[in-house]
């Protein structure tokens, strides 16, 4: 298909395509990398950035555990994606003080990698249907691609209301793998084996440092 006009100028500026995935990561996990891969692969992205949040602002604005230190997931992640090309580590949302949004996320990003870059931020299909309860999620859509990542069969953006900021989202058909961050912290501290749920650098990272074990505060 030949693009001509404005769409044309657009494409002819864009010199990597780059997906941004964010997240508490608490533990990160395969299912998080199973996203990673498929819009890696569906969308031919350049790279995907794994962007863990110092202080995510919905885990703040509920009541709930505290997530542990952003160092130890900083440095599960290193692990989780070690030797895997095309996947990075960004440390924006770490850095920045203050409440982590996703808004600010893109908007640093940006200025990092300048207009050359198309950025795609990647969801899952719930979260885009809450995206009208994020901050400026307007301005978010305005900034970058939305991926919405679901299971086969799933509800489609262009299902959502004609008001929604989410409703031009890409769709992205999984694999999904049912896996929870709270399912794997739960079996470790019931002491049960998480194989097959993160990676085995993450699990012996996981097993050194304590963490999710019932006299763990997650702030070491």
């Amino acid at each position: 298909m030949e693009l001509t006009g404005a769409n044309s100028s657009r494409v002819g500026r864009i010199r990597s395509r780059i997906g941004v995935l964010g997240g508490t990561f608490d533990p990160v996990h395969n299912g998080h990398l199973a996203i990673a891969s498929a819009v890696f692969n569906v969308l031919e992205l350049t790279k995907v950035l794994f962007v863990p949040a110092a202080r995510p602002w919905i885990k703040e604005s509920g009541v709930g555990r505290e997530v542990s230190s952003i160092n130890h997931r900083v440095a599960m992640v290193e692990l989780a994606i070690k030797g895997r090309e095309g996947y990075e580590l960004s440390r924006v949302d770490a850095d920045r003080p203050g409440l982590s949004y996703s808004v600010d996320t893109i908007s640093d990003l940006r200025a990092e990698y300048g207009h050359a870059a198309e950025l795609l931020l990647i969801l899952g299909a719930d979260a885009l249907e809450e995206l009208p309860r994020w901050r400026d999620p307007e301005r978010l859509a305005q900034m970058c691609t939305l991926v919405c990542v679901g299971r086969p069969g799933s509800g489609l953006p262009e299902d959502m209301p004609p008001d929604h900021p989410g409703r031009d989202a890409q769709f992205v058909s999984g694999p999904m793998l049912h896996i929870s961050a709270t399912e794997i912290r739960s079996k470790v501290a019931a002491g049960q084996p998480i194989t097959g749920l993160v990676s085995p650098d993450v699990a012996r990272y996981i097993e050194k440092h304590g963490l999710y074990s019932h006299d763990h505060e997650g702030k070491r």
